[in-house]
Parts: C-alpha cells; structure tokens; sequence
C-alpha cells in the first residue's frame, strides 16, 4: 500500500514539474543516458507537456468532425457569451425576454434559471418572472408567501405547498422543477430588501379547486372548452400583469413559456396565436423570444424522435465540449436552418430566425432529467390530499369509480420523488448515433 501511495506521489509530482516545465537536478544526475535515448526523452517529454497543457491539439487532431457541421463549429468557438450573460445583454435592450422552456419535466434547465434570478443585475433591473405554469388569479397568494419572512424552512415549505397544491386547473402538478423554482426565488429573496424582492406571476387561466368544490365533471367539461383560446388568455393575463410592472416598479421581465407557447407566429401560418405573439403584439418592438437547445418530437406531446437538424446543432456543439452559450439567431448559420421542432404548420416553411429571435445552449440533452413529484406535501393533511385529488381526477377524467388502493398510489405519486434520464436505452443511442454522424471524439 505505501509501496502504491509513493508511486502515485511520485506520478504526481513528476506531472506537476511537467506542468511547470521543470526538471530537479537531483532526477537528472542520477541517469545517465546516451545522446539518443535523450533526444528521444526530449521529444516525450515535449509531447507529454503539449498534451498536459494543450489537451484540445490533441483531441481536435484524433476527433472526426464532418465538413457538414465545420460552419457551426466555427461559429460556436467564436461566440463567449455564457447564456445569463446574453439574456442580461438583452434586457438592455427590450423589456420582456420570453424563454422558450423546453420539456416540463426537464430540471436540468432551472438550473440554468435560478442562475439567472439570482445574479444582481437580473434583481435591480428585472425583478419579475411570469410563468406559463400556474393560475393567474394565485399570484396573490404565491407572492405572498415568496416575499414573507419564515422563521424556519418547514413553515416555509407548509406555506408553499398550500399554494403550489391549488396552483393548476390540472388534478396535479407533479413536475418538480416549479417547485424547485419557487425555492429558488424564496432562496434569492430571503437575502434582499423588500422593495427589491422578486416577484412571480402565473399567467394560466383562471380557475379555482377551492372554489369549486361542488364543480360537476359535465361543468368542467366546458371549462376545458375554454383552453382552445389558452394562449391568448395567457398572453393577455401577462400583458395585465406587465402594465402593472411598467406603471409600477419600472422594471422588466422573463417569461417562462414551453416552446409552443413561445413561438413567432406569422401571417401564413395556420395558427392564430401564441402566448408570446400576444405579448409581442401588446407591446412593440419591446419584447423577444429565446429559445433553449430541445429535441424533436413526433407531435405534439409525442415522443422524441431526433436532434435539431437531424443532429447537427448537437455534434457541433460537442465538437466544442458542450459549450454554453447563448446568441441571436438572425445572420447565423443556425438562424438559416429550417425550424424542425416537430411537423405542424411551420415545417419546411420557416427557418430558427423567423420563429425565434435568440438561442442558447445549455446542456446537451443526454444531461437532461426528468423529476416528478412534490414531497413538500407531506406538509399537507394526508387524509385531505388523498381525498382531494381523487375528487379532481374524477371531474377530470369523468370517473367516479377510483379505488382506495390508486388513491393510496395517487398519493404516493403526489408526494414521492422519482428521478431519471429523459434519454436512457434506445432513446439515447439514438442520440449518440445522431450525433456520431457528424462527430466523433
């Protein structure tokens, strides 16, 4: 064991005169070598150092990079701005930044967000997140308890999950990322003045489980009706909620929108609208939208089929060690591409440009995990959780037949906390395949 450690010690500390290109005399006196056998430890020596200090010669000489993705990779090594550093360089510029969200279940992107709300500039010059997910008649209540000042963690939590309980028109919201986003906000308030404090708006259509105790599955049968006009409830609740902003405080704000929800509309597309057209139309010229790094989807709320432009963005990207970056699309080569998203009303009809203003990307999708489940619930009576969403699954689903062994599942789902790989198996092969196309380390 001594005989191994001293070894590795020695290894290091070899490495570490490497590094500085320094050799001890002591090392060189005590061998004595003929004029070729030093030459030739020269060339080693110099090889080793140019692989310690230079890895990416190396790694870019061995790696197969297709002439396909080259433009793309030139233009990646060019950009340097870290994606906060791009959505801050934007609201310089315009007052609403739009973030295409990508799947809900994804947390790895609210990693990405709580960097985001939590840097100072985004917390003197922005202050506001409005959110897709959530009612807009809770953001009362939501505020309130972001903004409060707990004595401890648990009474914060207890206060959370009351909210975040009633927070949808859906049964439940399982996806932990908005949980973990509202933390994330008491987390950067909790250090900050009150009149500096950050302020969240649900954007969603009104609705109210609380009060509508008595709602019967016939009557909630028309108000799911009404979700036909849903983006433009929704971008109409944030245009509201915006004005106050503007009037009030001043300041600007991020909109957290999933991709559809999210796009530039155009005249000749068969859809009417989206959340973010009806912003962008409230407001001229003082809005833009980014979209974050997705994969492709069959249709909608299908599964994944493949990789932005059939993995290109991606192999160019880990050409370039995955790279973080964020950038406007208009006058890009990745701008020029046709938005491939999923097949709908503007496939082969427009290019990334003409539906999105800027991009950013921030992990490559074999990162990506999906969690589900809020164990803040617990906080929560567990008689009336459990009774509670077996009467919401049965307006919704128009079933009144609902076991006591699914509702004892069903809460056990409410509460528990599952995490894995959005691509795992197949699904992730077939990335790797698509990106090994193009690039090989």
């Amino acid at each position: 064991m001594e005989a191994a450690n001293h070894s590795k010690n020695s290894a290091m500390e070899t490495e570490n005169h490497v590094k500085h290109g320094t050799i001890p005399k002591s090392l060189i006196s005590k061998v004595n070598f003929s004029r070729t056998q030093r030459n030739s430890l020269t060339i080693k020596m110099l090889l080793l150092l140019l692989t310690v200090c230079f890895p990416h010669i190396f790694s870019a000489q061995n790696a197969y990079i297709a002439p396909e993705i080259k433009p793309y990779v030139e233009f990646i090594e060019k950009c340097n701005t870290s994606p906060v550093d791009y959505i801050m360089e934007l609201f310089e510029k315009y007052d609403v930044v739009v973030l295409g969200e990508r799947d809900h279940r994804d947390t790895t992107q609210y990693a990405l967000i709580q960097q985001i709300i939590s840097d100072p500039r985004f917390i003197d010059k922005v202050g506001n997140v409005l959110t897709e997910v959530g009612v807009y008649n809770m953001r009362g209540e939501l505020n309130s308890v972001l903004q409060a000042d707990y004595q401890n963690n648990s009474d914060f939590e207890k206060a959370l999950a009351e909210v975040v309980f009633n927070i949808q028109w859906l049964p439940l919201w399982e996806k932990t990322n908005y949980t973990q986003f509202l933390n994330d906000v008491y987390r950067v308030n909790k250090n900050l003045p009150t009149d500096k404090k950050l302020n969240v708006y649900p954007t969603d259509v009104q609705f109210s489980w609380e009060q509508n105790k008595n709602i019967t599955a016939d009557e909630f049968r028309l108000f799911l009706n009404t979700l036909e006009y849903r983006d433009l409830v929704m971008g109409n609740n944030a245009a509201d909620a915006l004005l106050n902003i503007f009037s009030g405080s001043g300041k600007k704000a991020l909109v957290i929108y999933n991709w559809w929800h999210s796009f530039r509309f155009h005249e000749n597309t068969e859809a009417k609208h989206s959340g973010y057209q009806v912003i962008a139309d409230r407001f001229p010229g003082q809005v833009v939208n980014v979209a974050l790094n997705w994969a492709i989807l069959e249709k909608f709320n299908g599964i994944y089929t493949g990789l932005t432009n059939n993995g290109k963005w991606d192999a160019a990207f880990a050409a370039c060690g995955n790279k973080s970056i964020g950038f406007d699309l208009a006058g890009t080569i990745f701008g020029d591409d046709t938005f491939d998203l999923f097949d709908h009303a503007f496939a082969d009809k427009h290019t990334y440009k003409d539906v999105y203003h800027g991009f950013i990307f921030y992990k490559p999708a074999s990162e990506w995990i999906s969690a589900s489940g809020v164990p803040i619930f617990r906080h929560l009576d567990e008689s009336y959780v459990k009774n509670e969403l077996v009467r919401r699954l049965q307006v919704f689903q128009n079933n009144p037949n609902i076991t006591e062994e699914f509702k004892e599942m069903l809460y056990d789902y409410a509460i528990g906390l599952s995490i894995v790989n959005i691509f795992e198996g197949e699904s992730l092969e077939m990335i790797k395949n698509l990106i090994e196309m193009y690039h090989k380390p």
